[in-house]
């Protein structure tokens, strides 16, 4: 497929093909004296002397759109046109305007004419009796031109002519839309509701004013209620050990804490047992095995402790032990292989085995303090 090359003032490109090189001529962008050349020939020459385009620079301009042209459709609408003068086959070139030439008139143009007043009053009573109104603005006989295409509006019933024939119809009365909210329901729910509100504020208002008479004991109810315990009946009645306990749990901490490792689990069970004021020197915690379904939670474990008991608050201490130990047995479900406590006191060491298994069931309340003092130590070694 052939390319040109094309050259003008202001630059310089290349169409592809012939069928560009004709598209830029019918668009205008190449005149007849644009400089072309085949890709690959030496000389430059104009447009309108290559062959593939030179039938349109000719005197007739359109007749490469006589196939696609389709004037039947106009036929209706217009009346031909007469023809087109040639186009010049040179450029157009600046002149001067001419300028108009004033003749003179012969004198018989200035001679007056008389007119024939007769005849034209006669035509005109003539026709002035049978002209009609309607006949002035639509005058009969054959068309000057003809028929034009008539849009067919849908509204046939109503149709109207001149300028308001593309106007829409005036639309009927209609009412306002009526509201969705029902308002006769929501004042009617209102009115029960104040009434309601008023009776119950009345209630209120009765009732905290009212004085009700006190209830009468009888003789036989007085009779059964026993007197007073002494000071030395209240001290054989209760058992120092369940105050002991009372003031033990009221000093233990709430809630549980995290324990992910060894050391942490130390470290909750310092803070646990300073807390119940028990002087502990150190702790040793053994997780042998780990439970739960992210293997977080310990399960078999192995306490060593070493505590120091102060002079005469021997109980005291194991029992604020026992609970704390007791509570983190309880909450994980802890199987404790060995809870061994050296115990420090004014006469030397001791080492006492507690029982895990009982000191669960001293802090969930199965077992007394008193009892577990009696039950959870093995011995003395």
């Amino acid at each position: 497929m052939s390319e040109y090359e094309v050259k003008t003032d202001e630059k310089r490109f290349v169409l592809e093909s012939v069928d560009a090189l004709v598209a830029s001529v019918r668009s205008g962008q190449l005149g007849r004296a644009t400089l072309v050349r085949e890709k690959g020939s030496k000389p430059w020459v104009r447009a309108d002397t290559v062959p593939s385009v030179a039938a349109l620079f000719s005197d007739d301009v359109w007749s490469a759109w006589e196939g696609d042209a389709d004037e039947s459709v106009l036929d209706a609408f217009q009346e031909p046109e007469p023809a087109a003068r040639p186009t010049p086959r040179f450029e157009p070139t600046p002149t001067i305007p001419p300028v108009d030439e004033v003749e003179e008139l012969p004198a018989a143009a200035m001679a007056p004419v008389d007119a024939p007043v007769e005849e034209e009053a006669a035509e005109v009573s003539a026709f002035s009796g049978s002209i009609s109104r309607a006949e002035t603005t639509h005058p009969s006989g054959p068309p000057r031109r003809p028929p034009a295409k008539v849009i067919a509006f849908p509204n046939l019933d109503a149709q109207t002519m001149g300028s308001s024939a593309l106007k829409s119809a005036p639309r009927p009365f209609e009412s306002a839309p009526k509201s969705s909210i029902r308002w006769r329901g929501i004042v009617l729910l209102a009115g029960v509701g104040g009434v309601a509100m008023m009776m119950w504020v009345w209630f209120v208002n009765m009732h905290a004013t009212a004085d009700f008479a006190p209830a009468q004991r009888t003789a036989q109810t007085a009779a059964s209620i026993p007197p007073p315990l002494a000071a030395a009946e209240i001290a054989a009645e209760i058992s120092p050990y369940d105050t002991l306990e009372d003031e033990l749990r009221e000093q233990l901490m709430e809630g549980i804490l995290d324990i992910p490792g060894e050391t942490d689990f130390e470290d909750a069970l310092l803070i646990e047992l300073r807390r119940v004021r028990v002087d502990v020197r150190s702790v040793r915690v053994s997780i042998e095995s780990w439970a739960g379904r992210r293997q977080d939670l310990p399960d078999e474990v192995s306490f060593n402790l070493k505590v120091v008991a102060r002079d005469g608050e021997i109980d005291r201490d194991l029992g604020a032990l026992g609970l704390v130990m007791g509570k983190y047995i309880q909450h994980y479900g802890l199987q404790v292989t060995e809870l061994n406590v050296i115990l420090s006191a004014e006469d030397g060491l001791r080492k006492v085995t507690m029982n895990p298994e009982t000191a669960r069931r001293y802090f969930t309340h199965r077992v007394s303090l008193e009892r577990f003092l009696k039950a959870a130590f093995a011995g003395v070694e």
